[in-house]
């Protein structure tokens, strides 16, 4: 811990130490969110005689960036612990990381390169997002060669992941990242109209042998699709439409695809009305194609977002199986500091669901309800509390699905304050 201390104090100090330019900007700024939650069916059904969860996490930053005509350079410390995790005198432990360090060089005010650590946000975050709600964020160790000017925008990325430095041998063993990825992507905008397309290449480890860890190759899987959103006061209309091919680590042929429309309604500047639609497809539990996989995987996206705010859909879970049909409806109220915000999701089931009891027959698509209540109040331009309630209404298949009993209430309630302080900016 000394060692990493004494290269922050370092890395801190020759920072602060360049002659800045009229011209350059640097940022220091912070970020401190405790978060405290109440889990009785969070991810996932509660059992008879669960037990609740009580808990308060923590996210700490530290972020510095530092710009000037031909560079820009990114660095986020973090830290995420659960109070009480470590001991009062802990000597050290391993909560710290790095969650971003990159660097961009502009060979043109337009086009750059971009390498390193880094979070990768596309359109809605469907695909790809920083899933901020989880304290640990997401990001990618990946090269970006970017066009961007005021109305066009073009990425290609392309990484290539491994373990460790080695002598010999490729094979790649950190579960849920990618081996390889590559992916393309395009935005327009107009005046009222933003259209984008996407492709993305994605390579997993594949072992033949589970059980004995034997790697053979990589298998690959295709997404591509696009955004598209009109913007005219009071409505903005948005739909996205992904289609999904290749090969997955269960050695099963991919054709899948994913699309979703939903509507913004305004109403004076400070409420607003979002209904809109999902369809994730799914792969049959009872006719299921020989070979074949139909269920749609949103990759690296920010699941937390979309589906319910407990999380029981492609927030770790749910991939591979039935799918998803999400009709929901959202109310956001705005007021000076306060906000308020209620969330109705229903759910139900592409693809067919057994009957665990007789497995003849099969079970309703419904896969229940979700209701999301929050709110926030922005106490300072820096410090902002947030809290929220959510409860999800079981049904039969759901717990087909996921386990669980009916007869349980499955909650949740969470409570944060929000600490972003800017300690440094040279541009003001």
């Amino acid at each position: 811990m000394k060692k990493k201390s004494a290269l922050f104090a370092l890395t801190l100090t020759a920072l602060l130490g360049f002659n800045l330019s009229t011209k350059a900007q640097f940022i220091l700024s912070g970020e401190l969110r405790p978060r405290a939650e109440y889990r009785h069916g969070f991810k996932s059904p509660a059992t008879e005689d669960m037990d609740a969860a009580l808990f308060v996490s923590q996210r700490t930053r530290l972020n510095m960036s530092y710009k000037n005509e031909k560079m820009k350079f990114g660095l986020s410390l973090q830290d995420v612990r659960v109070w009480g995790n470590v001991p009062q005198q802990n000597i050290s432990d391993n909560s710290y990381t790095l969650h971003e360090a990159w660097g961009e060089y502009f060979f043109t005010p337009e086009f750059s390169v971009k390498a390193g650590r880094m979070e990768l946000i596309y359109d809605d975050s469907r695909l790809f997002g920083n899933v901020d709600w989880a304290q640990q964020g997401r990001s990618h160790d990946i090269g970006l060669l970017k066009f961007e000017n005021a109305k066009w925008k073009a990425h290609a990325g392309l990484a290539y992941n491994q373990d460790k430095e080695q002598l010999s041998g490729r094979v790649y063993t950190i579960e849920g990242n990618y081996k390889n990825l590559q992916l393309i992507y395009l935005s327009r905008k107009w005046e009222k109209l933003e259209a984008s397309a996407i492709f993305v290449n994605n390579g997993m480890q594949y072992f033949e042998e589970e059980n004995e860890q034997t790697a053979t190759d990589t298998k690959y899987t295709q997404t591509f699709g696009g955004n598209v959103s009109y913007k005219t006061k009071p409505v903005i209309l948005a739909a996205g439409f992904y289609k999904q091919g290749g090969t997955n680590t269960a050695d099963k042929k991919v054709n899948a695809f994913m699309f979703g429309a939903n509507a913004t309604f305004s109403f004076g500047e400070s409420f607003s009305v979002n209904p809109g639609i999902e369809f994730h497809s799914g792969t049959s539990q009872k006719d299921a194609p020989a070979g074949e996989s139909n269920s749609f995987n949103p990759l690296y996206g920010t699941a937390h977002k979309f589906n319910g705010h407990m999380d029981y859909f492609f927030a770790g879970n749910h991939f591979n199986t039935v799918g998803l049909q999400d009709i929901f409806l959202k109310g956001l109220c705005k007021q000076n500091k306060f906000s308020a915000g209620i969330d109705f999701h229903l759910f139900s089931a592409p693809a067919d669901i057994l009957d665990p009891a007789d497995n003849t027959q099969t079970l309703s698509s419904n896969l229940g309800q979700e209701v999301d209540l929050y709110i926030g109040y922005k106490l300072s331009p820096e410090v902002t509390f947030s809290m929220g309630y959510s409860q999800y209404f079981t049904t039969a298949s759901l717990i087909a699905l996921k386990g669980g009993s009916n007869d349980e209430t499955s909650n949740w309630a969470w409570a944060s304050v929000i600490f972003k302080p800017v300690f440094l900016n040279t541009g003001k």
